[in-house]
């Protein structure tokens, strides 16, 4: 399991969204908050003084 998916399904459990009978409108809702969730996650990842990107 990737972090994307990690954290997609804790939101989902956090939104009380069952992801094998959501409607579409909802899975791209939770698509935007995922993508909000994750990107905070990098930006705090970016911050932490020992934390040193695999990739340049």
């Amino acid at each position: 399991m990737t972090t994307h998916d990690s954290i997609r399904l804790w939101i989902a459990e956090q939104m009380h969204l069952d992801i094998e009978t959501a409607e579409p409108t909802e899975l791209a809702r939770l698509d935007v908050v995922t993508a909000a969730a994750e990107a905070g996650y990098v930006r705090m990842l970016l911050r932490l003084r020992d934390y040193h990107p695999l990739v340049g």
